[in-house]
């Protein structure tokens, strides 16, 4: 292949995936009453053209398998899009209800898992732990009773062998701890039934779902433990320290859930990519920008409304002009307070004015005509204040513009993880210097470099974890005939 080629398949690649990616996050803003997936088609219709536009080849097959699984089309609204993965569901929930091998397999695969794993980590009520796997779990560490690697050998077992097919097994579930999806055959389960099985070794009732019986595992199941694929599929211990040390200080690794579903997943998807026929490296790659573009996506959709506060409170004549020695945010605290007091804030609109906009955003109550309310408001506002000066210098670092016609609150660089040049202010937090201006003091500062990093800790730590699962498909995982798939095993 000629290097022009080359250089034509990895720019589309490329566009491909950011279409891709935008579809799987709630990247619009605030649609018009007219339709709320104005968000969503428009992204579906770009990456729909630019997958069809490349040459016939396995990047092409191998993008368009990942992306009809990802199918933006089973998103109601842009709303629906962060709370759960509709077109993983709907994909595992069709070939349930319709591929009777693969649902006996499934049935009993996660009965044996239900019946000879633990369902819960806590052993006792008072045990200082996560009920859930935590990032102190690991088969073959802690937990001696579950060799490395036991999870996807239990697979194995079930696919004669096939590791596409086992992961396929592992993915239906692992997609997510939660919301994995409603899977119902019940040809299969009666069949089972009659053979002498129970119903009870086959349904567990979903946390925080009534009346949903699920035969996926529970999120605090060991189904979720590290290490279960293999002993290197998990992210580096020294990356669990940093984790330990900047979002959780003072906690033990045995407190803090360690969201193996992203290893698991990642897992599946790229297996998936490598049976259509994309290359193993680059399925690896695809998965790891992918796991970027979420992870900046979502952090740019979650800093938007404190940004765009910020930067309005900082352009308003009180606090602009507030005397030298008065703190940013105590300035807008007590600004916020007085217009409360004077009901300033039940005469106009909120969004007229900033400061009545800040009490409705952060739940205060308009009129503070008690002293009591006035003192929870003024709770309210200075909790509020740390994440939104972070939001801001965040944002103000960045050019705000537009992809693929969504606009975004992040430069289209900055999707892909904290810039170098930031990673390196915001480790200057133990130095005695006020890098962030805009007439904030240096204790506000430091908080705000804080937090900036506990975010960069979260781009590390769930980007590291699907390379981990997409590295260990890339080891495991074989191509496929064209349009043949690994379902076709479980009736082999």
């Amino acid at each position: 292949m000629s290097g022009n080629r080359k250089r034509l398949i990895v720019k589309h690649f490329s566009q491909v995936l950011l279409g891709i990616v935008l579809l799987c996050s709630n990247t619009s803003k605030a649609q018009n009453s007219q339709s709320q997936k104005n968000g969503i088609s428009s992204a579906d219709r770009i990456a729909t053209a630019l997958i069809n536009s490349l040459p016939e080849s396995g990047v092409k097959n191998g993008l368009k398998r990942y992306y009809q699984i990802l199918d933006p089309r089973a998103y109601a609204t842009d709303t629906q899009v962060a709370s759960k993965n509709s077109g993983v569901i709907n994909y595992f929930q069709h070939h349930f209800s319709t591929n009777k091998c693969f649902a006996e397999k499934a049935f009993l695969f996660y009965r044996d898992l239900r019946l000879n794993t633990r369902q819960n980590q806590l052993s006792h009520e008072k045990e200082e732990r996560h009920s859930r796997p935590s990032l102190g779990d690991k088969a073959g560490v802690n937990r001696k009773d579950l060799k490395p690697g036991w999870l996807y050998e239990k697979a194995l077992r079930y696919t004669n062998g096939n590791p596409n097919a086992a992961l396929t097994l592992i993915g239906m579930c692992g997609h997510d701890d939660l919301k994995q999806g409603e899977f119902v055959n019940d040809s299969i389960e009666e069949q089972l039934l009659a053979k002498g099985y129970r119903h009870e070794e086959f349904f567990e009732l979903p946390e925080g779902e009534e009346n949903q019986e699920s035969p996926c595992p529970a999120r605090t199941a060991d189904f979720y433990i590290s290490g279960s694929l293999a002993d290197n599929a998990d992210i580096d211990p020294a990356l669990k320290r940093r984790i330990l040390e900047t979002q959780y200080p003072g906690k033990k690794a045995e407190q803090i859930a360690s969201k193996n579903y992203h290893i698991l997943g990642a897992a599946f998807m790229t297996c998936q990519m490598i049976e259509a026929g994309l290359n193993p490296l680059l399925a690896v790659k695809v998965e790891s920008m992918a796991a970027n573009l979420y992870r900046g996506i979502r952090l740019c959709q979650n800093i938007e409304v404190p940004a765009n506060l910020f930067r309005r409170l900082q352009q308003h004549p009180e606090i602009k002009g507030r005397h030298p020695h008065l703190r940013f945010e105590d300035a807008v605290i007590q600004t916020a307070l007085k217009k409360g007091r004077s009901k300033q804030c039940q005469l106009k609109s909120t969004k007229e004015d900033v400061f009545c906009d800040l009490l409705k955003t952060v739940g205060a109550p308009l009129e503070l005509d008690i002293p009591r309310i006035e003192l929870r408001a003024q709770g309210l506002l200075q909790a509020y204040m740390d994440n939104m000066i972070a939001s801001g210098l965040y944002a103000s670092w960045h050019v705000s513009g537009e992809i693929a016609g969504i606009s975004l609150p992040c430069s289209r660089d900055q999707l892909f993880g904290p810039h170098p040049f930031m990673k390196w202010l915001v480790s200057q937090t133990q130095l005695p210097l006020n890098i962030c201006g805009s007439g904030l003091s240096a204790e506000s500062c430091r908080k705000a470099l804080t937090k900036i990093k506990s975010w960069e800790i979260d781009f590390d730590w769930t980007v590291s974890q699907h390379v981990a699962g997409a590295k260990f498909a890339a080891r495991v995982c074989r191509p496929y005939p064209q349009n043949e798939t690994s379902m076709e095993e479980f009736c082999r």
